[in-house]
């Protein structure tokens, strides 16, 4: 938990001794983050008193009701962080104590307020009407839906979210004291529904259409962390407009889109893969055709804006209908301008083509015959688990655990030096490597510790996920475990950065493994290795990299392959019958013990 909360709050939550919430109102959580939830509901309850809490959904009553009560210099501490700052303050604690891929089954992401607003102007910039509902999809802790409240104040505003802490802790930013002390009436305007709003939209309990607005930053829950019925429920509900990949924000999109009446409209900001993604292309169509509507999309500009999550972000404003044809306007974020299209020609496949500048020239290889990586080299992702927040681990749930069921993996590059050996690995943080469960049925059925975690996964759906699902048994990734020689980020902004792997670490499925062939010498890795990290290599990188919003480069590990290392840097290949890679390279059974590095202790 990081040291920026107050201290006497800090100590209330990392307490051993408070209950868990429910597993299934944060599925993908540990113990220790359940826990101080569970504490977190004590200081909310301080805030808001009894009263107001029989005014809350019931899932919230109860996980208020059931919590601790907090000492009182940590409740002190809280309403401190309120008063200096609630939306900053409440988010922070929230990601505080839920480590970010943890947050993403449910897709927790949080959106600065300063861009809330903007979002908001954009819409009253081009619609003549206030919307009479607003409906805040997916609202977290409540940004959009207290500036909306505020922009608005004859407007209903119903925040709708499936995670009953955030709604909670979103109570506690719109009804504790002074919140919104010019309005009289908010309490009476604000209604908080804890459901799922794909299920929710649709059904009796949605404000019926007619001025309404459905707003915010809709849960970025990707396709595999969702289960195999779920996937196909969505592409059912969706009526064909999302294949059965996309992720839970462009599902919402389309379901919206689908419902809106004639004085309806939307302003989202979403992941923007749906702009090229093949699972969207009947969406964008769609939309396309919709050309009585107005429509705009607005590309976001800074990097971090879903906390760290390595994606970028469009804002999608789809307008109520008019009586004649509307403009499709693009633009970067904060541009006064934007460039309208012409709806009468075909849409293009890709839809990032309207924000991409002309691709950078190639650069200047003097050398014939250029080697293709993939002649040289096996380029692979790392492990996609299906379930992250299950399989991967910190040094402190790992200790705990039988050796030979866990091994070292590298899940971020964000501290790790450019060599990583033993003492850099022990060196490293949480945020870049971390344990790995690679376990057996018989490992399990002989530990009591890896029998509980697996009931306690099985208990939220973890096995019933699509890549889970797929295996012979849910939890055994041993056969998908690689060792690379080099690791490399997907994505950057600036420089691709690699990592060479003396410690024989896996990787999770965010990075790309480079394992070197067998007719590959020392001297001729080295050299390539050195290639890629200099001026020219990371260019030549660059020219295959898919070019995304807010200048952020995207290796695929197809581009890789065809990277043209120049021949000058490989020299003479030794000769091999196949030209494998080392066996060692890509060993999924786990048996060599210069894999395992250990652990502090260990227990059945």
């Amino acid at each position: 938990m990081p040291s920026f909360l107050p201290p006497a709050l800090e100590v209330w939550l990392r307490d051993p001794s408070h209950e868990e919430v429910e597993a299934k109102w944060v599925p993908g959580l540990n113990t220790a983050e359940r826990k101080a939830l569970a504490a977190v509901g004590g200081v909310a309850m301080g805030v808001l008193g009894a009263a107001r809490l029989l005014t809350l959904p019931s899932d919230v009553r109860s996980w208020m009701d059931a919590a601790p009560t907090p000492p009182f210099e940590a409740q002190r501490e809280f309403r401190r962080m309120l008063q200096a700052d609630p939306d900053l303050a409440l988010a922070s604690l929230y990601s505080a104590i839920v480590r970010r891929e943890h947050r993403r089954q449910l897709g927790t992401f949080f959106t600065p307020s300063a861009e809330v607003k903007l979002m908001l102007d954009l819409w009253s910039d081009t619609e003549e009407t206030v919307p009479t509902t607003v409906i805040d999809v997916g609202a977290g802790v409540g940004v959009f839906t207290a500036e909306a409240a505020k922009k608005w104040p004859e407007s209903v505003v119903v925040a709708v979210d499936i995670n009953p802490i955030t709604l909670g802790l979103l109570a506690v930013r719109l009804f504790s004291d002074g919140a919104m002390p010019n309005d009289p009436n908010f309490t009476r305007r604000v209604e908080l529904v804890r459901d799922d709003f794909t299920r929710w939209f649709v059904s009796d309990a949605a404000p019926k259409q007619g001025g309404r607005l459905i707003l915010g930053n809709p849960p970025y829950t990707r396709a595999q962390l969702m289960s195999t019925s779920e996937r196909v429920r969505l592409h059912e509900l969706t009526g064909g407009l999302c294949g059965t990949r996309a992720s839970l924000s462009t599902t919402i999109t389309a379901l919206t889109l689908q419902h809106l009446g004639p004085t309806d409209g939307l302003s989202l900001l979403l992941p923007a893969q749906w702009l090229e993604s093949q699972y969207a292309r009947a969406l964008r169509k769609e939309m396309w055709a919709m050309n009585r509507r107005r429509i705009e999309l607005r590309l976001v500009e800074s990097e971090d804006l879903f906390g760290g999550a390595q994606v970028d972000a469009v804002a999608l404003l789809v307008g109520a209908q008019r009586d004649k044809p509307q403009p499709f306007g693009v633009a970067k974020w904060r541009e006064s301008l934007r460039t309208e299209l012409d709806r009468a020609e075909s849409p293009p496949e890709s839809w990032r083509a309207f924000f991409e500048a002309a691709p950078a020239p190639a650069p200047s290889i003097t050398q014939r015959a250029p080697v293709p990586l993939s002649e040289i080299a096996d380029v692979h992702r790392g492990v996609a688990t299906g379930a992250n927040a299950t399989f991967v681990l910190s040094a402190e749930e790992a200790r705990w655990l039988p050796k030979e069921s866990v091994t070292r993996v590298i899940t971020r590059l964000f501290d790790l030096p450019q060599d990583l050996d033993d003492p850099a690995l022990e060196a490293a943080s949480d945020r870049s490597v971390g344990w790995l469960l690679a376990m057996t049925e018989k490992q399990v059925n002989g530990s009591k510790r890896l029998t509980k975690l697996v009931k306690a996964a099985e208990e939220t759906g973890v096995q019933d996920r699509l890549l889970c699902s797929r295996r012979a048994t849910w939890y055994d990734l041993r056969a998908e475990v690689r060792r690379p020689d080099v690791v490399i980020g997907a994505m950057t902004q600036s420089r691709f950065k690699l990592v060479t792997n003396s410690v024989r670490a896996t990787i999770t499925n965010n990075l790309y493994g480079i394992s070197w062939k067998s007719n590959v010498d020392e001297a001729q890795r080295k050299a390539v290795i050195e290639w890629l990290r200099s001026k020219t290599g990371q260019a030549a990188l660059t020219t295959v990299a898919r070019r995304q919003g807010a200048g952020l480069l995207k290796l695929e590990p197809g581009g890789l392959r065809t990277l043209p290392v120049p021949a000058r840097v490989v020299g003479r290949l030794h000769s091999t019958a196949e030209g494998s890679p080392d066996s060692n390279a890509i060993d999924g059974r786990l048996t060599s013990a210069s894999v395992q590095r250990p652990l502090p202790s260990s227990g059945k």
